[in-house]
């Protein structure tokens, strides 16, 4: 999610990122999946990124120099889960330096609350944006009157939009007659637990000449569980598919590719299978790379995208509220935009 955040920001803004993470937190949360939005930051903008040490004091020398009069905002991603203490020492940084602190706070419904912890570290930034209601009104509690603004952006709630799906699909579009990146999709589809398949289904949708693929398809380990597409989808049935699709891949889309616009469009998670950084013409938060010429990388992308169902990850609209909201507060508007009625989203 970090790229996600820092995508927000990157286009009228020079980023600098500063992991913070220990190794026992590396394997939590969607880090071995390469987010679209982090490897867009790396080709079309300059964004710095460092790692802080881990020792608290080091840390805080190593991100003092990162403080001053040329930073417009200091922004800390809260994590469930993961170690947040050193947002603390952050946000007193930016303080000293009179910078605008924003604590940016996730939420989880299977996560046990973490935001009454949070008040200490929380407790001189000027903003805090949390994705939950409750989340919220417990840490609005917990610091009393003396606090800061305290808002609620739907962005950060992995709390779910829709029922779960008994079957998880994942559609999968891939370019005319490729093959043989037909062939590393059916082998990462081959390595889903045997206790799981039941549960997962995989539709392709390639156009193709001859009996290879379908040959392919029987060959397959799971092959009960892969339904094959020779046509070519409108717009209709396209979105028709969009509608029962757990996730999306596709295969080293175009910059003008109608598949990926429906993703976009629905919040679909997807995993973009190239071997490369594809060209499209826009980002998209919900998606995640693959190297389509490696099966294992298949099976990671897609599987984290399913995750991502799982999780309801928010779609692109609850992104661009995040980013107006950051924006005023970057031009210095502290206070919500929101009437005083909005008690539910705003506490002051």
């Amino acid at each position: 999610m970090t790229a996600e955040v820092v995508g927000l920001l990157a286009p009228f803004a020079k980023v600098t990122t500063i992991a913070v993470d220990s190794t026992k937190d590396f394997a939590s949360g969607l880090h071995r999946a390469p987010a679209l939005a982090g490897a867009y930051q790396r080709s079309h903008h300059v964004v710095n990124s460092l790692r802080a040490p881990l020792v608290a004091r080091h840390r805080r020398a190593a991100m003092r120099p990162h403080f001053g009069e040329r930073t417009s905002m200091a922004v800390a991603l809260a994590w469930p889960g993961l170690d947040n203490a050193w947002i603390g020492d952050f946000v007193r940084l930016a303080r000293e330096s009179r910078t605008p602190s924003v604590v940016l706070v996730v939420t989880h419904p299977n996560s046990p609350s973490h935001v009454a912890a949070l008040a200490r570290e929380v407790s001189d930034c000027d903003v805090v944006l949390v994705g939950d209601i409750m989340e919220a009104s417990l840490l609005a509690a917990t610091l009393g009157t003396t606090r800061p603004i305290i808002e609620v952006q739907r962005a950060l709630s992995l709390n779910g939009r829709a029922q779960a799906r008994p079957i998880q699909t994942v559609s999968t579009f891939l370019q005319r007659d490729d093959v043989e990146s037909l062939q590393s999709v059916l082998r990462a589809f081959d390595a889903t637990p045997e206790g799981w398949i039941d549960g997962r289904q995989l539709r392709v949708v390639m156009r193709y000449h001859g009996s290879e693929p379908e040959h392919l398809v029987r060959q397959s380990f799971h092959g009960a569980h892969v339904e094959l597409i020779g046509e070519t989808l409108d717009e209709s049935e396209l979105a028709e598919l969009a509608q029962s699709s757990s996730a999306f891949a596709i295969g080293d889309p175009e910059i003008d590719s109608r598949v990926f616009s429906q993703a976009m469009n629905q919040g679909i998670g997807t995993a973009v299978l190239s071997d490369g950084v594809p060209l499209l013409s826009t980002n998209y938060v919900g998606a995640v790379l693959g190297n389509v010429t490696r099966p294992a990388s298949i099976h990671v992308a897609v599987a984290h995208t399913l995750r991502m169902a799982d999780l309801r990850f928010p779609g692109p609209q609850d992104w661009r509220e995040v980013a107006q909201r950051l924006d005023s507060i970057c031009q210095g508007r502290l206070e919500s935009p929101l009437n005083d009625s909005d008690s539910d989203s705003a506490y002051r």
